[in-house]
Formats: C-alpha cells, structure tokens, sequence
C-alpha cells in the first residue's frame, strides 16, 4: 500500500514536472510574456527542488533504516505521524519490517544457543580450523579428550601429540581415518573426519573426533566371551562322561577288590585303579578350571544405586586392611575431597579396587620400600577411582595384552582378573585403564561416567 500511494505521488510530480517544463518551453518559443516565462521557470524549479527534497526525505528514512540494521540497533523506531502520509507509510513499513528482523534474530540466537548446547554436550569432539590454524569452534568433549582447559590454536596440539596435530592437517575433505592419540597417561584410539566448508571467501575444516576405544574394547570383550563360551562348552561336555566313566571303571574295580582278595594282590589292577584314580582327579581339575572362566560369560548386570563418596572410601579401606597383614609397604588414601555422589554397583566397583589392589602387592614383592596409593576423584564428567603402585612397572611389549583372558605372567595366575575388571566398567559404561614405566611405576584407573 505504501510502495502504491508512493509511486503515485512521484508519478504525479513527475507529470507536473514535465507539464511546467513544456508549458515555460512553449512560451519562451512564442515569445509570449517574459513574466509568463519567469513565472513558469520558477515553478518549474520549485518543482525539481519539491521532488528532490520528497526523493532525499524517503532515501534519508531508508539509509537510517539500513545503518540501524547493520549496527544491529533494534531499538529504532520512526514515528508513525510526520503530517505527510506517505512518509507515515513509509515509517509504518519500515517498523513493521524492524520487528519482523528483531524476531528473525531472536529465533537465529535461540538456535545458535540451542545448537552450542547440542555441540557442548554430545560425545564427540568437534573443532573448527581456519586456514591460518585457528580453532573458532571446539567442544568439551574433544578438550577433554586432549587432556586441555583451552583450545584455539593448532599449535596448542602439537604439545600434546605433534604426529597426531600433523596427521589431523593432512585430512582432507570428506576424508576419515583412524588416528592413535598418545595422551599424557595413555593411548587412545579415534576416528577422526574431515569436511571442508567454504565460508566467507575462506576454506575452514570441521573435524569431528570420536573415542572408539570403549567401542574396541566392547567388541574384544564380547568376541573372547563368545570364545570362552565355545570352549566351555566343548571342553565340559568332553570331560564330564571322561570323568564319570574313570570313577564308574575305579568303583567296580574296588569292589571286585573287596569280593575277591586276589585282585587286590595283582599289581596291573593297582595300576588301573591308580590310573583312573589321576584321571579323575585332573579332569575334575580341569572342569573347575573351566568353571572359573565361565565367570566372564555370566557377569551379572550392575544393580545401580547412589554411593557416597566417603562412605565408599571408608569401605575400601576396612576390606582392604586384611590384605595389609602380608604387605611390608605402605597403602595411602587420597580421598580427601568433597562430598559427592556417583551412580554405580557399589559391590562390583569394590570388587575390581580390591583385585587391583591384590595385583600390586604381588607387583611389589621385589620392590624395597612398596607404595600403593587408591585415590577417588571428579573428573571430565566422571569418577575416576585409580589405584598406582611404585614397582617397575609393566613391560611395554605385553602392556596391551594383559587384559586378554587366560594372559597372566603369574605362575599360579588365571589370567582372568583384569578382563572381568575391564567387563566390569564396561557394563558400567565406563572403562579400565592402565599406563606404566618404569620411572613412574603403574596405574590402573577405573572411570565411571557420572549419570
């Protein structure tokens, strides 16, 4: 309606315009008046000024209008009477296009907030790289991931791992790989991808990183369960009629024994009995072997509940005292920390501190002055319950064996501990993890996710 009744009007001046142009022409070319002529040349100029003074009153509105928008004013506002309706008009529809910008903003900022949040809270680690290094966008979880407070150059990472940095600068677009992130403490395993997006004359990179880690050690614990499983199977039902049979074949000789004393005389016959006497006691060993193992392939789900922090140190600490007896060294608690609360099967979580525990006893056998430390803690959105020891460590080469069922280097071990400890944060959620050397002896840590 404004746009009409203002297009009418500069087409009406226009006509005018054009009419007093023609007329003074007409009368300077008959040689009519010189007044007349004056006369009509003034009009004709004042019109020209009324037109430039109508055209430079609704640009000088319209140029306000557009500097209020690029300096992100919303608080302009035309007044809607002026005494000129086309002016009124003109206001009433550049307020009304105001609003119409200040919401479509408000909605933008809600989004944006809406997807920070998102962003902030998802597992993966995301990062914006520019073309001069700069990181613009990054998320908690790849900062966790690093081990950073702050993240926003790309020479930030070359601190922490410069062969990851530099295999993270040569991905290109639409590009995924899977990359090892030597962190401070550990290893860690990630897919990392690349998509290249061109945005104000610039080529950025959006990087996308995720831990598969837990998702590994997910698939190695379910493939050695299926194994064992196999195994168990197969293995028991050779052995129970083997030793049924051997105790069946040994009952009726001992009672040919007791009906006829000759047999008892005949040295073959003792032989047999002795014979059957081993097979049955190794195949019993053996099932009790299997049924140890069996363990992993019933682990019970976790009955979560709430667990108070000092209240679970304390337990540590009263089920821990026996193992002491035996212990020359010295077992400390760094539980000195706030009050808090995590989620967890307080009798499972126990179990695993405890059988981490046994293991560095065992550890410092050789050591002159043993130290275990077990420390709870907050930390990256979860509870970390380590247990560190000062020996000598694990050997790098069988680091990332020890975790495998039926993998033990004690000589009466069963290799079982530690994968049913790392099964046991599995179903958790969470995870074991381990780093060692010699320098700084070994640490287990245990993380729970906070729920």
């Amino acid at each position: 309606m404004a746009y009409r009744r203002f297009n009418l009007i500069l087409n009406l001046r226009i006509l005018i315009l054009i009419l007093l142009t023609v007329a003074t022409g007409y009368t300077i070319g008959a040689g009519l008046s010189w007044m007349t002529s004056i006369a009509l040349l003034l009009l004709d100029i004042i019109s020209v000024l009324a037109l430039i003074r109508f055209l430079n009153t609704t640009n000088k509105q319209i140029s306000y209008f557009i500097q209020a928008v690029k300096n992100d004013d919303t608080t302009l506002r035309f007044p809607p009477e002026t005494g000129n309706k086309i002016i009124n008009e003109l206001h009433e529809a550049l307020n009304e296009l105001n609003i119409i910008l200040q919401q479509t903003k408000q909605e933008s900022r809600i989004k944006e907030r809406y997807f920070s949040e998102i962003l902030q809270n998802i597992a993966t680690g995301v990062m914006v790289i520019n073309e001069r290094g700069f990181i613009t966008e990054v998320n908690t979880a790849i900062l966790e991931l690093l081990g950073l407070q702050t993240l926003t150059h790309m020479s930030q990472l070359s601190r922490v791992d410069p062969k990851f940095k530099s295999e993270i600068d040569q991905l290109d677009n639409h590009q995924k790989q899977v990359l090892t992130l030597n962190g401070k403490n550990d290893k860690t395993q990630v897919i990392a991808r690349c998509s290249v997006i061109n945005l104000k004359h610039e080529n950025i990179k959006l990087i996308t990183i995720q831990d598969i880690r837990g998702e590994l050690e997910r698939k190695e614990i379910d493939s050695w369960v299926k194994l064992i499983r196999v195994l168990s199977h197969e293995i028991m039902n050779t052995l129970a009629p083997v030793t049924s049979i051997a105790q069946t074949l040994k009952g009726i000789w001992k009672e040919k024994i007791k009906t006829d004393a000759s047999f008892s005389k005949d040295d073959d016959i003792e032989s047999t009995i002795g014979g059957l006497d081993v097979i049955g006691e190794r195949g019993e060993a053996l099932i009790r072997f299997v049924q140890s193992y069996r363990i992993l392939t019933k682990a019970p789900q976790p009955k979560l509940a709430p667990v108070e922090i000092n209240s679970f140190s304390d337990r540590i600490k009263i089920l821990i005292s026996p193992l002491k007896e035996d212990f020359k060294g010295e077992i400390r608690y760094n539980t000195q920390h706030e009050e808090f609360t995590f989620i967890a099967d307080e009798q499972m979580v126990v179990q695993v501190v405890i059988n981490l525990v046994k293991n560095a006893i065992e550890a410092l056998g050789s050591i002159p002055d043993p130290v275990i430390e077990i420390a709870c803690e907050k930390a990256n959105n979860a509870i970390e319950i380590s247990v560190s020891d000062n020996g000598d460590g694990i050997p790098e080469d069988i680091l990332d064996e020890i975790f495998i069922p039926f993998f033990t280097t004690k000589e009466n071990g069963s290799g079982i501990g530690l994968s049913l400890s790392r099964q046991i944060m599995r179903l958790h959620g969470g995870t074991l993890k381990v780093s060692s050397s010699p320098e700084t002896g070994t640490r287990f840590t245990m993380v729970i996710p906070e729920r």
